[in-house]
């Protein structure tokens, strides 16, 4: 075939705008094995003639940019509506605290679980419109904080109610898990970073 260099070019451009979209931790795995493909199809006789191997190879590159924009769109979906979830909890959190604030106007404990309420719908928020990751987890932390506060200070005030103690032990087992988290990440990007 004449002009398969420039043929194949192309399809290795496509294939490399796809992988793009995809995560890096697989991205270049993809583009060696989509790209490979590349010439096995061009070079098949029974797929048909030139003029057919060169249409069915330039519409497998092209499928591969539907198929990672496709992939990455599903996964932004499951991650969009776990947020939402978090937000409508978070939400009704705020409202709950609210009417018991108007119900008893004196009690301080009431306007901490507002406050922690208002820093839980901070942190989907700040996911949906796309911040930075560590402005998020900072938001995170924050009102995992709150919480063990609140949860500690419930069961200050009634001390033979066990389920406080278990609210305060699993948000402070959330908050650690997230400072882990967190730091593990900041060594793998030192880690990138050192090796460039």
């Amino acid at each position: 075939m004449r002009a398969e260099r420039p043929l194949l070019r192309i399809g290795e451009y496509l294939v490399g705008r796809a992988c793009q979209q995809l995560p890096r931790r697989i991205r270049e795995q993809r583009y060696q094995e989509w790209v490979a493909e590349l010439p096995v199809i061009l070079h098949d006789p029974q797929i048909g003639p030139a003029p057919r191997r060169v249409v069915r190879m330039l519409g497998y590159a092209a499928d591969t940019v539907r198929g990672a924009a496709l992939a990455h769109a599903r996964a932004h979906a499951r991650w969009t509506a776990v947020y939402c979830l978090l937000l409508v909890a978070a939400l009704a959190v705020v409202v709950w605290s609210i009417v018991v604030i108007v119900g008893a106007p004196g009690d301080l404990l009431n306007y901490v679980r507002l406050a922690w309420g208002v820093l839980l719908a901070a942190f989907p928020l700040s996911m949906l419109m796309r911040s930075a990751w560590r402005v998020s987890r900072l938001i995170a932390n924050g009102a995992t904080c709150v919480g063990v506060a609140v949860n500690i200070w419930v069961a200050a005030q009634s001390p033979a109610d066990w389920v406080n103690y278990v609210g305060a032990a699993l948000l402070f087992l959330l908050l650690l898990a997230t400072l882990i988290f967190g730091w593990v990440r900041s060594q793998e990007t030192r880690t990138r970073q050192a090796r460039r």
